[in-house]
């Protein structure tokens, strides 16, 4: 079967891009010359789309494992929950949003995961439908399919920004991923695996660098800044911090800014996500764009498969990131460039 990606790829345009223009979103315009080359790349890969594929037979819980307080302290998660659902609307599936397991009926045809779950839960969500789709982030790469962000990309890719610019040592600031039942963080962020593992390979990992609280939020960004502080001082700070999400940057930079700790002067930061507050706090935050429009996209189109098509195997689908260059840190290919190139 010849999925959205594969057009996507053989076309050049993104998976959202095609995925709506495929399935008829009546809010989405496009070239004349776009639409031609998709839907020819279409027909030429012998694409057919099942009509019945488009819903709204098709019942699909969101399960979000996010509470309203978390969304509150960092919008991407808001920001998901909103493209999850538009996206699932658009493609004519009837989605209900649930953030209780035991509230989720048994007559639903697939399901949408966000969050952290215990063993328990992903048990029991196992046995409410064999259709799950796991956004953000997998669990289980050998039981469940996932669409999420190249997190091991954007991290190497980080490293390798600063080292390019002659800072190579380099920290991590970063948090953990809270389970709603539990009220616990009982799973640690992936970032931190890649990064611990790709400055290994490059023998200039330090572990005194390396910085996690319990979760993205400002206060945890400002408690960790001042943490770095503390345990560092002007004197030790590294060359070039990766800090996890934006608003855990927006914190870090107030308790550097109260510590008279300049950016990028005396340490640069390259953070993750690109939402709106990036660019408004000093100095504006380089980070790597996650767009969670495509994320919820490709997640709905990904579900559908898997719902059409049940005995496909499980994949984990990894979307690819934008830098943004803003004022944090400006990679030395651009800072060869005039000014007026910089992205604001």
């Amino acid at each position: 079967m010849t999925t959205i990606r594969e057009i996507a790829a053989k076309s050049g345009y993104s998976p959202a891009t095609v995925s709506r223009l495929l399935n008829d979103d009546p809010t989405f315009s496009i070239s004349d010359t776009a639409k031609e080359r998709i839907l020819k790349t279409a027909r030429n890969l012998n694409y057919y789309q099942n009509k019945s594929m488009k819903g709204p037979g098709f019942k699909v819980a969101v399960i979000f494992s996010v509470t309203p307080r978390k969304e509150l302290e960092d919008a991407y998660y808001s920001n998901l929950r909103q493209n999850i659902l538009t996206s699932g609307a658009t493609a004519n599936m009837v989605m209900t949003l649930f953030r209780d397991l035991n509230e989720v009926p048994n007559n639903i045809d697939g399901i949408l995961a966000v969050g952290s779950f215990s063993k328990a839960e992903l048990n029991k969500i196992k046995h409410l439908s064999g259709n799950i789709v796991f956004v953000d982030s997998n669990p289980d790469p050998h039981q469940f399919t996932s669409v999420q962000p190249n997190l091991e990309y954007i991290t190497e890719h980080a490293i390798d920004l600063f080292r390019m610019a002659g800072r190579t040592t380099i920290g991590l600031i970063s948090g953990k991923y809270w389970n709603v039942s539990t009220g616990t963080n009982p799973v640690g962020d992936v970032r931190r695996k890649y990064f611990e593992s790709y400055m290994r390979q490059l023998n200039i990992f330090d572990n005194r660098l390396t910085f996690i609280g319990p979760d993205f939020s400002v206060e945890s960004g400002y408690n960790l800044g001042m943490q770095v502080v503390q345990q560092l001082g002007r004197d030790w700070l590294p060359q070039g911090f990766l800090i996890g999400s934006d608003p855990l940057a927006v914190g870090v930079l107030q308790a550097f800014n109260e510590n008279k700790i300049t950016v990028p002067q005396d340490t640069a930061v390259i953070s993750v996500n690109d939402l709106d507050i990036a660019k408004y706090v000093s100095p504006p935050l380089t980070t790597f764009k996650i767009d969670l429009l495509e994320l919820g996209q490709v997640a709905i189109d990904t579900l559908r498969e898997v719902i059409t098509f049940p005995d496909t195997s499980h994949k984990t689908i990894l979307l690819d990131s934008t830098l943004i260059v803003r004022k944090s840190f400006i990679p030395e290919s651009e800072a060869e460039q005039p000014a007026t190139n910089q992205k604001n």
